[in-house]
């Protein structure tokens, strides 16, 4: 259980990444690291690369991505263990529709981004409080087993992943069924 814990601690609110929206434009290796901090993906330049050269991103201007690249960048990132890329592309078009043209946004991603971020890092701490309440129910699912401290430690914790994965699993589903409603 601590182990969970120390990821949740080590995570930066994504609202970290605000500040950095505000630029006029990055290198592509000040994104990856923006990216890196406020985000549980891994990325590297080589992500980004792939997804300009797929035509999720426009070309950079003179090897600087503008902000609205970038929100679209830490967007993608954030998703893709999640959805496909092309599932993450279809979602970011239903509201800016032609994601290499931003003459036809419904929003500017960067302030999508801002709102997303701030949602999410409120749910963060809702999150903790639901980690505990799955502890103590584990807890109290295991009061009358038997077992050696150890073993009740493994099992303890092996239930709480399981249900972590269950509950993103759960909450994956709900979100592709909505995804794939958009399109009706």
């Amino acid at each position: 259980m601590q182990a969970i814990r120390d990821v949740l601690k080590d995570l930066e609110p994504k609202q970290k990444a605000l500040p950095y929206l505000e630029l006029d434009s990055m290198m592509l290796a000040q994104v990856v690291e923006v990216a890196k901090r406020v985000s549980q993906n891994d990325i590297n330049p080589t992500h980004v690369q792939n997804w300009v050269r797929r035509e999720y991103i426009p070309h950079p201007q003179k090897k600087k991505y503008n902000r609205e690249q970038v929100a679209n960048i830490l967007l993608i990132n954030d998703l893709r263990d999640i959805l496909s890329l092309e599932e993450v592309s279809r979602l970011l078009g239903y509201v800016n529709e032609n994601l290499l043209d931003t003459s036809d946004d419904r929003i500017n991603p960067t302030k999508l981004y801002g709102y997303y971020s701030e949602i999410f890092d409120r749910s963060q701490l809702d999150w903790q409080k639901s980690l505990q309440g799955l502890e103590k129910e584990v807890e109290e699912t295991l009061a009358e087993e038997e077992m050696v401290k150890e073993d009740r430690e493994k099992v303890a914790n092996t239930l709480v992943i399981l249900n972590l994965l269950a509950r993103a699993n759960l909450y994956k589903q709900i979100a592709k069924r909505w995804l794939n409603s958009l399109d009706s």
